[in-house]
């Protein structure tokens, strides 16, 4: 399994250069780590979509998607599979509860809070629904 994700990026970091016009990863690259962030997270949401569904080749398809866009991810902020892979190498045989205890107490990333529901008209049932963001920096 590795090898293809090897060789994947390594074409995604060939076509680093190449011209927008002519190559999706160029173009996503350009557009900077927000937004692969974003699509990475889109990628995500539908691949739990396809798990939920049960429909195997979609979680396949989906799963692929997924894996392609850390990938690019991984290459815009210069972090590479080899790294990924030596951390779960490193993580191998140590319980989840273990490791997650052996991690500082400040988070690499900020936490995150849920904003209170704003209401907001629903034109199918006549009344009002919750609308929050899915998330929001605290």
């Amino acid at each position: 399994m590795a090898d293809i994700l090897t060789r994947l990026e390594a074409t995604i970091a060939a076509r680093r250069s190449a011209a927008t016009s002519a190559s999706y990863v160029a173009a996503l690259l350009a557009k900077g780590t927000p937004k692969i962030a974003q699509k990475l997270g889109e990628e995500a949401v539908e691949t739990v979509i396809a798990a939920l569904s049960g429909d195997r080749p979609a979680i396949a398809a989906e799963a692929a998607d997924l894996l392609f866009h850390l990938l690019v991810l991984l290459n815009a902020t210069g972090v590479s599979l080899a790294q990924v892979l030596a951390e779960l190498d490193r993580r191998e045989g140590v319980s989840g509860i273990d490791e997650k205890a052996s991690r500082t107490a400040s988070p690499a990333i900020p936490a995150v809070t849920a904003a209170p529901p704003e209401p907001t008209p629903s034109l199918a049932l006549g009344g009002t629904t919750s609308r929050r963001p899915l998330i929001r920096k605290g």
